[in-house]
This record gives C-alpha cells, sequence and structure tokens, in this order.
C-alpha cells in the first residue's frame, strides 16, 4: 500500500504535526495549534480519520477540538488524557487557552493502532510528561517531545522526570536500531544520527 507522510508547522510554538495518508484517508500525529492541520488536508482533500497523540501539552493539542468536530477520533495515552480537559495542558502557563475535549479512545505502551493496514506501535516514554509516548511505524518513529534532532524534551513542566526520561531514551534506542525520527519540534532526523551526535545523550 502506498503510505505518504506529511508534515505540517504549526502555531507560534513551532509545534510539527504530521499526516499519514492513505488515498484520500489519513490519520494524525499530534495536531499542533491553529487551524494549520486541518487547512493541509482540506487544502489537499484529505479526510483526517484519526488523530493520535504523543502527549497532551496545549501546543500538540490545541487543534483537536476543531477536529473532534469535524469527525476525526482523538486518541491519547491513559495517562495524559486529563491534559486534554484540565490546565495540566500547560497552556495557562504561556497564556494559551485550550478548549476542553475528552478523547475518543486511549491507548496504553505495547498497542498497535491500526490505520488501513498501517501500524502504529506506542511505546511509553515518559519524562517529558508522565503520558509521552512514541509511535513506531514503517515510516519511522514519531518521537513527540522526547526526542528532537540534537535535543530531548525538557522535564522541568508539570509531571515532568529526568530520570524517567533517561529511562524513555534507552528504552527508544533499543526499540530500533535505526530508522528516520519525527520529532514534535523541528527538523527530522535518525536514531543513528542521534546516538551519535546527540549531546544530551
Amino acid at each position: 500500500m502506498d503510505f505518504k507522510l506529511h508534515r505540517i508547522f504549526t502555531g507560534r510554538m513551532g509545534s510539527n504535526a504530521y499526516l499519514v495518508s492513505f488515498g484520500s484517508l489519513a490519520a494524525a500525529i499530534d495536531a499542533g495549534m491553529g487551524s494549520a492541520l486541518a487547512d493541509y488536508a482540506e487544502k489537499n482533500k484529505l479526510k483526517i480519520e484519526m488523530c493520535l497523540l504523543t502527549h497532551g501539552h496545549f501546543d500538540h493539542i490545541g487543534a483537536c477540538a476543531e477536529l473532534q468536530r469535524r469527525g476525526t477520533k482523538i486518541g491519547i495515552s491513559e495517562k495524559d488524557a486529563d491534559k486534554l480537559y484540565t490546565g495540566n495542558n500547560l497552556g495557562g502557563e504561556f497564556g494559551v487557552e485550550t478548549e476542553p475535549l475528552h478523547p475518543d479512545f486511549t491507548f496504553r505502551g505495547g498497542e498497535e493502532i491500526d490505520f488501513h493496514g498501517f501500524s502504529f506501535r506506542v511505546l511509553e516514554t515518559p519524562g517529558h510528561s508522565a503520558g509521552s509516548v512514541c509511535f513506531l511505524t514503517p515510516l519511522g518513529i514519531f518521537s513527540g517531545d522526547t526526542l528532537f534532532c540534537g535535543g530531548v524534551g525538557r522535564t522541568d513542566f508539570y509531571d515532568g522526570d529526568p530520570d524517567a526520561l533517561s529511562a524513555s531514551l534507552a528504552a527508544l534506542f533499543a526499540a530500533e536500531e535505526d530508522a528516520p525520527v519525527y520529532p514534535g519540534h523541528g527538523f527530522s532526523t535518525t536514531l543513528k544520527r542521534e546516538k551519535e551526535t546527540n549531546p544530551y545523550l
């Protein structure tokens, strides 16, 4: 099957959202802020069937309520689900209001989420938030704010944990020998490159 990857830059926090599309259907990884993701899908005649969230911070979930109204099913780790409808999403700390919503489904580590034969395997990677996850897929790893090109996620926010992040990074590098990495902010990279050059490791 011909699955295509799309990257959409959203909002003033510089958040990445991604779409994996199959024909006119798409699955989103993070929603970002504002209307950038929905506008991109509409322009490219894509219907977003589901949105999988790497974690529940405001700059990754801001567009979720509008997507949900348009029929997109929103999924998040059960450990971060409360961030969709409480102030724990950090929006207040940055002066951003996020419309509350409840997820359509939750998931946990080890589960595989199917999108028309395309598999998203959930790897729990707490540290940046208690419910942060990475998605391991045939196209690469969607790392959210766990791992960046040349950096790692902050742990000084609500329910961040530097020790948990260290363990999560070890688990992530053990999961794959090498693969493309698509982070929640910044440029894409590879596991091999980050192993060799990331100063935070």
